[in-house]
């Protein structure tokens, strides 16, 4: 439907055609096909998020069985988080000009390939590069995927769905787990790699051959010549055809997709804003998922008690993040994210007191407590993708969601090496958690100054 015949004919005339003017998706249908390509983004979500703690699951066994260094693993491990980072940083403009579409699938063949090499490699330094082509490859991925489901998304579920696909990837974390598990035991460490590669290679060449170009997308870096490329998608997902497409300005279709693209008059201050959230989100976050077994282990709980207690922080992390996306059709996402980053920063005080005497207390309790983290620290930092989905426009909103969270990573490398001086300096445990916890609040306060519009 036109503009025009939008704001003449109302949903409740047609309620086959989308309410919003601006929207060509009708705003709470999802047909089939749509389902399927959301289906297939899950999936693409949780391979994202089993590829990137694949090494930590085997780390023990490629040591045992290369005699690997800790300093060697250490290098081995960062080199992922490096090309993450990287490719988050320098290389998400390309989903912007390119698209969505061609990059979340050609991502996913390289990550695949890199993956899979790892059958081939005979030491740490070929390891290392491996995982690092594969970070590159899953930084890009992570800037062009969540922008290509939301925008195939109903307006009425979009933040929900986005919120689902990033706990995919908690979910594929989790599951990747068991995977590994079972595969080392049976056929070795290099066999985890191998499967995982060539799933993830053949759910890039199907995201290619069955995902369309977003229609956002498609308008906005192509307004002139869109209507045809546009009814075609519309017709290939079930969507009703449009005589005509709304109005883009020649600016937006023109626009660099670059940094210097996020500093506009208006657009600096909610940058600025959205980078301090993702840096401070990701060193408390890190502190959470680097330390917590060693220090429940200090703490006096045995080492089995320790993972589980820490598997509880993940498995709350789903519900969190999709609890946070589901809220937001009455409550405002800011409001929704800052409010879980303060509930988690009380969880987390209220952790450090009991450091002192964990043993005493009973385990279903810290359970409760480690899931209550997950729900809303978790899922208050997840749902950081859904505010640089809101504030950004289509034309640089790869850019936006990759500049955040690559700039972000760097608290994740810094967070662990900060927690081991301080530890080393003799800080105690309780004043650790209270010094982690500062990040949180700060990201509170960020979140809740960001306008929840387009910019």
């Amino acid at each position: 439907m036109t503009d025009t015949a939008a704001e003449t004919q109302s949903t409740a005339s047609n309620p086959n055609e989308p309410s919003n003017s601006k929207e060509l998706l009708h705003e709470s249908k999802l047909t089939p096909v749509q389902w399927l390509i959301l289906g297939l983004g899950m999936l693409a979500s949780m391979i994202e998020g089993f590829d990137i703690v694949v090494i930590s699951y085997t780390a023990p066994a490629i040591t045992q069985d290369w005699g690997v260094s800790s300093e060697q693993m250490g290098l081995v491990l960062s080199s992922g988080v490096l090309g993450m980072t990287l490719g988050a940083m320098l290389l998400s403009w390309m989903a912007d000009r390119y698209g969505r579409r061609v990059m979340v699938s050609s991502t996913l063949v390289i990550a695949g390939v890199a993956t899979s090499a790892v059958v081939l490699s005979n030491n740490a330094v070929e390891l290392m590069v491996l995982r690092a082509v594969a970070g590159l490859a899953l930084g890009v991925l992570v800037a062009s995927l969540t922008p290509l489901m939301g925008e195939f998304s109903p307006l009425r579920h979009r933040i929900l769905i986005v919120s689902v696909l990033v706990a995919a990837a908690s979910a594929g974390a989790m599951l990747g787990g068991l995977f590994t598990a079972a595969m080392i035991e049976t056929q070795g460490w290099k066999s985890v790699f191998l499967y995982a590669g060539l799933v993830t290679v053949i759910l890039g060449i199907i995201m290619q051959f069955v995902v369309p170009e977003s229609i956002a997308f498609t308008i906005k870096r192509d307004p002139a010549n869109a209507l045809t490329k546009v009814n075609r998608t519309l017709k290939y997902i079930g969507q009703p055809e449009v005589k005509q497409l709304p109005a883009v300005s020649e600016r937006e279709s023109q626009e660099s997709a670059s940094v210097v693209s996020l500093f506009t008059p208006s657009r600096k201050a909610a940058t600025l804003l959205a980078w301090t959230a993702f840096f401070t989100g990701f060193v408390v976050v890190y502190f959470i998922s680097s330390w917590m077994p060693q220090v429940l282990s200090n703490a006096g709980l045995s080492q089995e008690k320790a993972i589980q207690g820490t598997v509880a922080i993940p498995f709350g992390s789903i519900f969190g993040t999709m609890l946070m996306g589901w809220l937001t059709r009455w409550i405002p996402l800011n409001y929704l994210v800052a409010g879980g980053f303060v509930l988690g920063t009380a969880c987390i005080f209220t952790l450090g007191s009991m450091t002192h005497d964990i043993a005493a207390i009973p385990f279903g309790l810290l359970l409760f407590l480690l899931f209550f983290v997950g729900i809303t620290l978790m899922g208050a930092f997840s749902n950081l993708y859904n505010v640089v989905m809101t504030i950004y426009p289509a034309q640089i909103r790869s850019t936006g969601l990759g500049w955040g969270a690559g700039l972000g990573r760097a608290g994740a490398v810094i967070s662990p090496l900060l927690a081991g001086v301080f530890m080393g300096m003799g800080v105690s445990m309780p004043m650790l958690f209270v010094i982690f916890a500062v990040p949180a609040l700060l990201a509170a306060i960020c979140v809740w100054r960001t306008p929840m519009r387009e910019l």
